[in-house]
């Protein structure tokens, strides 16, 4: 039974690892304007930290809150309003865009900006990012 535990914990780990290698290696190049995609529900409790870092400046970490239970259109809204309550808000669009999703746009005459997914433990939330 031990056995069996730790090659699952072994599993969650390695995805885990995964994903974030591959959110980084998606978010390569700051872009004007960036989707984040929320789909299906927080089977746990867990925190997504994500970083926005606008070209030539300093990163801005922000870190999301996600209760057990929270489906794609919440956890949505809970990073729209985490990314406003940030040093980036007001310097950058943020808007909900079908319910599930968060768009990020730049305003004029401010820098392209780059995103990464630096964790997301919110079992069963999915959190994806795109560039437009």
């Amino acid at each position: 039974m031990t056995h069996s535990i730790n090659h699952r914990l072994l599993q969650k780990w390695a995805v885990f690892v995964l994903g974030v290698l591959l959110a980084t290696a998606a978010s390569a190049s700051p872009s004007n304007k960036w989707r984040i995609k929320c789909n299906h529900k927080a089977k746990e409790a867990g925190v997504i930290v994500l970083r926005l870092t606008p070209e030539g400046q300093d990163a801005v970490e922000v870190t999301v809150n996600i209760p057990k239970g929270t489906r794609e259109n919440s956890a949505a809204r809970m990073i729209r309003k985490a990314i406003k309550s940030s040093a980036l808000g007001e310097r950058y669009k943020i808007e909900i865009d079908d319910g599930e999703d968060v768009l990020i746009k730049r305003r004029s005459r401010q820098p392209n900006i780059d995103l990464e997914i630096l964790s997301n433990t919110a079992e069963g939330l999915s959190i994806k990012t795109h560039k437009e």
